[in-house]
């Protein structure tokens, strides 16, 4: 049993086709075919299950998928070691993003690795972030943001920022607040917020239970009128009129610039949440994980100064 060999396993499972995972590794199909029943036959059982939709691991194949993805890490880890610290960071970092926070970091994030990490190929991948913690611990990302810290165990974080939400609403209403003049944000009261018809993302999505706990401890009672997890799909919502939305102002942030909506900053109370960098605690970080990580926090840090993010920055602890 060989790297190559659980590179390409990773792949296939990863991929969920023989085919796709050849394109990704670069190699023919027959051989990646070849190696995975090599794979097999060393270890007598059966790892992939062929379905005439795809390929997807047995018990025992989920049980190596594991195992491969922290060997084929720490073999990385090695690698950079000894290349010595002189050495341009070299290989792949996976980063998974929450959909809010991709709209404002990947951009910028992946102009700065393009012009200063030339041998790091990064892989940013946008999902809600109740799917990120697990993936961190499967190995199938190196590094990723969340805005929780209850995250569960096997995962160090690290506090970045705390970021307001905004109410989002369309640019003339008969009822709610106001807009600001010259399309700016104004701001609004979170007890104006009971009599609007609302459209939120559904429990148990990380953004309804922050606002849903907000309303409880201010006593206010929202009016929810639907239910959509899309954030795209909330902010049209706004805009084409049929109702209310609150959400951050990365999500807002080119529709408001667009003057398709307008946005109100909450105050009394305000809603705040915070963003968390996180990997996995049983993992050494490669010197490519590293760097990155490190232009994560500076590409936030310049967003945040020069008033592109509203947000506040964390202190660094200690």
């Amino acid at each position: 049993m060989d790297l190559r060999a659980l590179r390409s396993f990773v792949a296939v499972v990863e991929e969920g086709s023989f085919s796709a995972a050849a394109v990704r590794l670069r190699i023919a199909q027959p051989a990646l075919s070849q190696q995975a029943r090599k794979l097999e036959a060393e270890l007598g059982c059966q790892l992939l299950e062929r379905l005439p939709r795809g390929v997807v691991p047995t018990p025992a194949g989920g049980k190596l998928l594991a195992h491969a993805r922290d060997l084929l890490a720490r073999a990385e880890a090695v690698r950079d070691d000894l290349r010595g610290e002189a050495a341009l960071p070299t290989g792949e970092v996976t980063l998974g993003l929450p959909q809010s926070v991709a709209a404002m970091l990947t951009l910028p994030l992946l102009a700065r690795v393009l012009a200063e990490l030339p041998q790091v190929k990064l892989r940013i991948i946008e999902s809600m972030t109740g799917y990120i913690p697990d993936w961190l611990r499967e190995g199938r990302l190196d590094l990723a943001m969340v805005f929780r810290a209850d995250v569960g165990g096997g995962l160090v974080l690290r506090q970045l920022l705390e970021e307001q939400l905004f109410l989002a609403g369309p640019r003339q209403a008969a009822d709610g607040p106001r807009p600001a003049a010259g399309g700016q944000i104004g701001t609004v009261a979170f007890s104006a917020l009971a009599g609007l018809p609302l459209i939120l993302p559904g429990a148990p999505h990380g953004l309804r239970l922050l606002i849903d706990q907000r309303a409880r401890q201010s006593g206010v009672r929202l009016r929810v009128v639907a239910e959509v997890d899309a954030l795209a799909q909330l902010t049209a919502a706004a805009s084409a009129g049929l109702g209310w939305s609150i959400l951050s102002y990365t999500t807002l942030r080119e529709a408001l610039e667009a003057k398709r909506i307008s946005v109100w900053r909450i105050q009394d109370p305000a809603i705040t949440r915070s963003i968390y960098l996180c990997r996995p605690a049983d993992r050494p970080a490669t010197r490519a994980v590293q760097a990155v990580e490190e232009r994560v926090q500076q590409v936030l840090r310049r967003l945040v100064e020069e008033g592109g993010w509203p947000a506040r920055l964390t202190p660094p602890a200690g």
